[in-house]
């Protein structure tokens, strides 16, 4: 807050200012907290000025604290505080605990039963498996190329390769998932 709005503010609580300045001055005064706490000091110095501060100024709050200091009676050791433990906690220690003990159970119990110690701790051994051979196999049936009508040609080739590109190949077992249509068979 500057030396000149200060002035305003003091002239304002002397009401020494026109009708307009007041005017603008109060709608100032009460959007600017800075000068709603100079607009405060310079009343009370006012009034302290004038003596008009009545019960707010005690001139013996030293003595009248330091007295009321001394009858309050004096304690020696405060009392030791008992601490209870959070009732959430049995309840949650309990079915920690539970869990524990049934996930040993399950991970445990298995290899307990078991007849055969031995072997659950001897180390597996690989066993070497044949290559595996390639069969190579080709059936007398009629190739497209050979059909006579180039429109049923074109429709079976588009049928195999939709099937080919939409059928779920994971899902099948055996060799079916690795073997490719190449030709259809008019007899068949």
């Amino acid at each position: 807050m500057s030396e000149q709005e200060r002035e305003k503010v003091s002239a304002l609580v002397d009401d020494e200012l026109s009708e307009h300045e007041i005017s603008r001055h109060i709608g100032r005064l009460l959007e600017t907290p800075s000068e709603q706490q100079a607009w405060a000091r310079y009343h009370l110095i006012g009034d302290a000025m004038r003596q008009e501060l009545g019960s707010l100024v005690q001139p013996d709050l030293a003595s009248a604290i330091s007295a009321s200091l001394e009858r309050e009676p004096t304690i020696i050791a405060p009392g030791m505080v008992k601490r209870r433990p959070a009732s959430w906690l049995k309840p949650v220690a309990g079915t920690a605990i539970a869990a524990s003990v049934a996930l040993v159970a399950v991970t445990m119990v298995p290899q307990l039963i078991n007849d055969d110690p031995v072997a659950t701790l001897s180390p597996t051994v690989a066993v070497k498996k044949p290559p595996v051979e390639t069969i190579y196999s080709q059936s007398g049936g009629t190739r497209w190329e050979l059909l006579a009508r180039p429109d049923v040609e074109t429709k079976l080739n588009s049928y195999l390769v939709n099937h080919q590109e939409y059928a779920p190949a994971n899902t099948m077992k055996g060799i079916m998932p690795y073997a490719t249509f190449v030709s259809y068979d008019v007899a068949k």
